[in-house]
Protein backbone atom coordinates (compact mmCIF):
# COMPACT_ATOMS: atom_id res chain seq x y z
CA UNK A 1 0.00 0.00 0.00
CA UNK A 2 1.42 3.38 -1.16
CA UNK A 3 0.06 6.50 0.82
CA UNK A 4 0.51 9.82 -0.08
CA UNK A 5 0.53 12.60 2.04
CA UNK A 6 0.39 16.33 0.97
CA UNK A 7 1.52 18.24 3.72
CA UNK A 8 1.30 22.27 4.98
CA UNK A 9 2.86 24.82 7.25
CA UNK A 10 0.13 26.98 8.94
CA UNK A 11 2.18 30.47 11.00
CA UNK A 12 -0.70 31.51 13.16
CA UNK A 13 1.65 32.66 15.99
CA UNK A 14 0.24 36.26 16.12
CA UNK A 15 -3.15 35.29 15.70
CA UNK A 16 -2.47 33.11 18.85
CA UNK A 17 -0.43 35.01 21.04
CA UNK A 18 -3.65 37.82 20.87
CA UNK A 19 -5.93 35.27 21.02
CA UNK A 20 -7.90 37.12 23.75
CA UNK A 21 -8.26 40.27 21.94
CA UNK A 22 -10.00 38.65 18.93
CA UNK A 23 -13.93 38.93 18.40
CA UNK A 24 -14.41 35.28 19.43
CA UNK A 25 -12.66 35.24 22.43
CA UNK A 26 -12.65 38.98 23.99
CA UNK A 27 -15.56 38.03 26.31
CA UNK A 28 -14.36 35.26 27.62
CA UNK A 29 -11.18 36.03 28.54
CA UNK A 30 -8.89 38.73 30.14
CA UNK A 31 -5.42 39.02 29.09
CA UNK A 32 -4.10 37.58 32.13
CA UNK A 33 -5.86 34.49 30.45
CA UNK A 34 -3.76 34.54 27.59
CA UNK A 35 -2.17 31.23 27.91
CA UNK A 36 -5.87 29.66 28.45
CA UNK A 37 -7.26 31.43 25.22
CA UNK A 38 -4.54 30.81 23.15
CA UNK A 39 -4.94 26.94 23.72
CA UNK A 40 -8.76 27.50 22.87
CA UNK A 41 -8.21 29.25 19.58
CA UNK A 42 -5.00 26.52 18.80
CA UNK A 43 -8.04 23.68 19.31
CA UNK A 44 -10.55 26.14 17.09
CA UNK A 45 -8.22 26.17 14.30
CA UNK A 46 -7.39 22.50 14.29
CA UNK A 47 -10.91 21.56 14.42
CA UNK A 48 -11.25 23.95 11.60
CA UNK A 49 -8.03 23.13 9.65
CA UNK A 50 -9.12 19.42 9.98
CA UNK A 51 -12.63 19.52 8.67
CA UNK A 52 -11.68 21.06 5.66
CA UNK A 53 -9.29 18.48 5.04
CA UNK A 54 -11.82 15.81 5.30
CA UNK A 55 -14.23 17.54 3.14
Amino acid sequence: MIIISLGGIVNASRSLMCAYKSELWKNKFKEEDYAQATRFEAIRMRDELNSEINK
